[in-house]
């Protein structure tokens, strides 16, 4: 499985409207080889609000197919990154076993909102 791990800034400002961005990304509950997103908020003192997103796919062709036909249209439709400060994005392989772990961080203050499964 692909993991992809998605590490959001975002100023306190904008955090309501990117927490509602990032509420809107059932659409990929319909995407083929999609398994599982989720994701929420960690803070520090002397930085900007913090978003990390954890997402799943079945493999890397699929996410490259995800990625060339509908992310586009979907991160333009729900705005979102104009509630961004800046975003890093880092992909690595695990089995399904470490795949579920990965949503187990307590770091993390996830967002219910956020989680989006497979259809």
């Amino acid at each position: 499985m692909l993991i992809k791990k998605i590490v959001c800034e975002v100023d306190a400002a904008n955090a309501e409207a990117f927490s509602k961005a990032q509420s809107q990304w059932g659409a990929l509950s319909h995407v083929a080889g999609f398994v599982k997103q989720a994701g929420g908020w960690r803070t520090s003192a002397d930085r900007p609000l913090t978003a990390e997103i954890i997402s799943v796919w079945e493999d890397r062709e699929v996410y490259e197919a995800f990625m060339e036909n509908e992310h586009d249209v979907i991160y333009e439709e729900i705005g979102q990154k104009a509630t961004l400060y800046s975003i890093e994005v880092t992909f690595t392989q695990a089995d399904a076993e470490e795949a579920a772990c990965m949503f187990g961080n307590r770091e993390i203050e996830y967002e219910p909102g956020w989680t989006v499964t497979k259809a």
